[in-house]
């Protein structure tokens, strides 16, 4: 790896291995620098090192990942993978073929040396402006390769040169060269002992997560799970000497009565907040004589289930006035279910009997933050303005899940109901 000097400190280095290379074939002095091909063509010779261009190395551009942790603490220090892109023009008297011969000698060097050495690194390193540069001390050695360019590249390559005309020219590419960042990644933790243990297992799958009143041997069905209900995970491959199911960032020990080879019975934590997690079922190893708790070595695929939560208690009133736009007032809702103070809440209003001639009325109002600390997780206060004064079927929705409503035998939809017609 090396720090921000690495791609000057290839130029340069470039610009030394050509200059060798003329001595002893050029019997004459060349001038050899590294800028762009000049305006007015110099009549001495002269060779200009061009970098025109710089692009990601495709091979290499995502070897260092990850470079963070989920907490975004940095696991290795990112490195951005680069190719270098080279225009090698030569400048002298054509009825000498100057410039063919100075291009021979390029050639043959970038042939005989296509890498560049740790001395020619260190000597391009003397110069004042590259004092720092650190690109000697990097494993990854610069190799120079010819860009074969037909035409009509060419001459798309020159067009970008305003006011530039053609000269004799070469192009090479640099690979690779690592430009590594300035932050520092954390210390590994100590290992105690190292163990490797093959175990043949074909992996578990999850295929469906359904649910099913708590405690009850009935027949799991798909929808939200609500707090009184347990989760059903269905697939293959399931059963282990110890199952562990991950809901969200939540770990949940199976337990072995519930655990079957096509089926676990994961009962869902109390506390969990509604909203929508992703549940994932791992299998522990032992090793060395030690739990197989500490080694969960073997992951599912990732399914996803919906926490419904559910309005316990009467809906309260507050702070109620009435105007030209409608009603205005302070709803309080109380959950079943704990939320987290980063949740996003919603109230959903519909009009439960709509007059006749007109389609029910909608309305919909964002929770505002409660204060910090949250005195009461499971209190939810919902100020209303301008609706119309009658009864509707209320929803408190947190990251995208509804609040259960309460259906009538004939199928209709009854309750929660908020009365703001006194």
């Amino acid at each position: 790896m090396s720090n921000h000097l690495a791609i000057a400190t290839v130029s340069e280095a470039l610009r030394l291995l050509i200059t060798r290379a003329l001595s002893p074939d050029i019997p004459f002095a060349v001038e050899v620098s590294a800028r762009k091909p000049p305006t007015e063509p110099p009549t001495d010779p002269t060779i200009t090192v061009f970098l025109y261009q710089v692009t990601p190395n495709a091979s290499l551009r995502n070897r260092d990942a990850p470079t963070r942790a989920t907490d975004g603490t940095v696991l290795t220090r990112p490195a951005a993978a680069l190719d270098l892109h080279y225009l090698i023009s030569c400048y002298g008297e054509e009825t000498q073929l100057v410039g063919q011969r100075l291009l021979g000698c390029v050639v043959r060097a970038l042939t005989e040396q296509p890498l560049l050495s740790r001395q020619l690194i260190e000597e391009a390193a003397t110069q004042p402006y590259l004092v720092g540069t650190d690109l000697a001390a990097s494993p990854q050695r610069v190799r120079f390769t010819p860009t074969p360019m037909d035409v009509d590249e060419m001459s798309k390559l020159w067009m970008t040169l305003f006011q530039t005309p053609y000269a004799l020219s070469v192009a090479y590419q640099a690979t690779a060269v690592f430009v590594e960042g300035k932050a520092d990644p954390v210390a590994g933790k100590p290992v105690l002992r190292r163990s490797v243990r093959a175990a043949p297992s074909r992996g578990p799958v999850v295929e469906r997560v359904l649910s099913r009143p708590a405690g009850s041997q009935g027949a799991p069905a798909e929808g939200p799970v609500t707090k009184d209900r347990e989760l059903v995970v269905d697939g293959s491959g399931l059963r282990a000497d110890l199952v562990v199911a991950r809901l969200g960032e939540r770990r949940v020990t199976v337990d072995p009565g519930g655990v079957r080879d096509d089926r676990l019975v994961v009962a869902v934590p109390e506390d969990l907040p509604p909203g929508v997690f992703q549940v994932q079922v791992l299998h522990g190893l032992a090793l060395d004589g030690r739990p197989a708790a500490e080694h969960l070595a073997v992951e599912s695929n990732v399914q996803t289930f919906a926490r419904q939560p559910r309005i316990v208690a009467p809906i309260g009133t507050a702070d109620r006035s009435d105007g030209p736009a409608g009603v205005s007032a302070r709803l309080d809702f109380r959950l079943d279910l704990p939320l987290r103070n980063d949740q996003q809440v919603l109230l959903l209003l519909d009009e439960l009997h709509p007059p006749a001639g007109r389609p029910e009325a909608s309305r919909q109002f964002r929770a505002p933050a409660p204060p910090l600390p949250r005195t009461d997780p499971f209190e939810v206060r919902v100020p209303v303005v301008g609706v119309r004064p009658t009864a509707y079927l209320a929803r408190i929705q947190v990251d995208g899940v509804p609040s259960e409503l309460t259906v009538s035998g004939d199928g209709a939809f009854t309750g929660p109901v908020v009365d703001l017609t006194r």
